[in-house]
């Protein structure tokens, strides 16, 4: 290990010792605990011993598409692979490259990653990828309309987030009706259900988009069209609010008491 990433292993360990205390002395000094993800709540009970209300998280489903935002970036409707997300190493965007850069799909779609590359990952990944024509980095993307055509239009979308919680842009991807090809953890399962294929590894990106286009005819409809259900009935707004506005009634009586 040479001195940088002795700092950086370093710097990791102390971000990671603070994070759990930060952790602990919000459980023990909070009243009320709320999860985002049933995995959370979970987690809270087991470890802690402490109940929490669960609440999701939500997403907006948009009225329309369109499609002529895609000509800004040289795309077609169902002619790339898309991954968006912040560009840091725990979104697995390098082992979705490798998979991809393997696979039967390389050069056939492009692989277009959607973030903001001023990250000290982003610059890295980026200049190792700088020769491949077929991986194209597009900054990142805040226009709505523009984001959800590129997400609906994409033939499959990678979700490579590993960490905890519910990620709003796996809500976004169900919305916006992505075939989503999840990352295998708890977090993400318990969302997408059967409603999407997984991976864990580069070699199983490979595999799975060797054969994307059979498991694309065989089950992207239903999938999409599930997951765009769930975003309805489990994850709208309207949901949530009531869900809030319920428990702070019922911790307004509690209190009245």
């Amino acid at each position: 290990m040479d001195g940088l990433e002795y700092k950086r292993a370093k710097y990791n360990w102390w971000v990671q010792r603070f994070l759990l205390r930060e952790e602990r002395m919000a459980v023990k000094y909070s009243h009320y605990l709320i999860a985002d993800n049933m995995v959370i709540r979970d987690y809270f009970l087991e470890k802690y011993g402490k109940e929490s209300r669960y609440v999701a998280y939500g997403a907006d489903i948009p009225d329309g598409y369109h499609e002529d935002c895609l000509k800004e970036y040289g795309l077609t409707r169902d002619g790339y692979l898309l991954v968006i997300a912040r560009m840091e190493p725990e979104y697995n965007i390098d082992m979705v490259i490798e998979g991809y850069r393997g696979s039967g799909q390389y050069g056939k779609r492009p692989l277009v990653i959607v973030g903001r590359l001023t990250t000290s990952f982003a610059r890295r990944i980026v200049a190792e990828y700088a020769g491949d024509e077929h991986v194209r980095f597009v900054d990142g993307i805040y226009d709505t309309d523009r984001l959800n055509a590129i997400r609906h239009f994409s033939f499959a979308y990678f979700h490579g987030h590993s960490v905890g919680g519910t990620n709003p842009s796996l809500l976004e991807a169900m919305a916006t009706e992505c075939f989503i090809l999840s990352y295998d953890n708890v977090f993400n399962k318990v969302i997408l259900g059967d409603q999407a294929l997984y991976f864990r590894t580069s070699d199983e990106v490979t595999t799975l988009l060797n054969g994307l286009e059979q498991t694309a005819g065989q089950y992207k409809a239903a999938f999409t069209r599930e997951n765009l259900e769930k975003v309805r009935t489990l994850y709208s707004w309207d949901k949530i609010v009531d869900d809030y506005e319920a428990f702070f009634v019922e911790v307004m009586k509690e209190n009245n008491r």
